[in-house]
């Protein structure tokens, strides 16, 4: 028996209505759900030394399988290519001249949305921000790390460099540092003493070199310490000379000479007053024997 026109259809397809709009926004959702990207990075800087490898980490959140997407690593301030993924290969065409050969993607961790990049021969060149950066059909979203490097040089290294100034002129010197580190001189009491110059200078790998020398007079007491130290890497590194009186001597070399011409003028006063009185008393013996 067929249900009467009057009998609350328009209700009943009002209500369909609200489920079906219901089910189409769910869908939607879900849907949208599905298409957007969150990609995320270590949110602090990431530290390491020169010549080892580095994992810059990002990763996609939540979880999903990133082997289908585009991954696209780019240093942040030149806006070029590290390294370019897509399509489950690497494409290397538009990789700066500087990361050739020394790039790779994780693969293993694509499956699980891990978008690791792994630099090799670190560099002080490579210091700086990379944006990680991941495509798909229809999202997009990037995240940014930064990396920072450093490089421990050698133990300062300490020479005499000759007389200069009334005193002895030292020199001390070290490389390989990254980045420029400070110079520093203490006595023996750990008091500053200042440069009289300090230069540096930077090697093709981008390593810096200082040198500093320092004046010495006899008013120094015990050992000189030349200090290299490192901001970036809270540390210090000494090296020490002690340079003994007699050196301090030969740094006075007016002084020398005055002492010696005083000597001299002395030995050659004593020897005329002698030879003055020699000479009057053979006189005055000559004169008695005239008598």
């Amino acid at each position: 028996m067929g249900l009467p026109w009057g009998c609350g259809c328009p209700s009943l397809t009002g209500h369909t209505r609200g489920l079906l709009t219901s089910l189409v926004t769910l869908l939607l959702l879900l849907w949208l759900g599905s298409a957007q990207l969150r990609v995320e990075g270590p949110g602090q800087p990431l530290t390491a030394t020169v010549g080892q490898d580095v994992v810059l980490p990002c990763h996609l959140s939540p979880q999903r399988d990133a082997r289908s997407l585009e991954v696209r690593w780019i240093r942040r301030t030149i806006s070029e290519t590290v390294h370019h993924y897509l399509n489950g290969e690497d494409l290397y065409g538009e990789q700066m001249g500087a990361y050739a050969g020394r790039t790779e993607l994780a693969r293993d961790g694509l499956s699980a949305g891990s978008l690791d990049l792994r630099i090799m021969g670190l560099r002080p060149s490579d210091e700086g921000h990379y944006v990680c950066i991941v495509k798909a059909a229809d999202a997009y979203d990037e995240a940014t790390v930064e990396l920072v490097v450093s490089a421990t040089g050698a133990d300062p290294h300490l020479s005499l460099e000759g007389y200069e100034a009334g005193g002895i002129r030292v020199l001390c010197r070290s490389a390989s540092w990254y980045p420029l580190p400070q110079l520093l001189w203490r006595d023996a009491r750990g008091q500053h003493l200042p440069s009289v110059s300090q230069t540096h200078s930077q090697d093709q790998e981008g390593l810096f070199e200082i040198e500093g020398a320092v004046i010495v007079t006899g008013s120094v007491e015990g050992p000189l310490s030349c200090v290299v130290r490192s901001s970036r890497l809270q540390q210090e590194w000494e090296s020490s000379l002690h340079i003994t009186a007699p050196f301090f001597l030969k740094a006075q070399p007016l002084i020398v000479v005055l002492v010696l011409v005083l000597v001299l003028l002395a030995v050659s006063i004593g020897l005329g007053v002698y030879l003055f009185l020699k000479k009057g008393k053979l006189a005055a013996q000559g004169w008695s024997r005239g008598r």
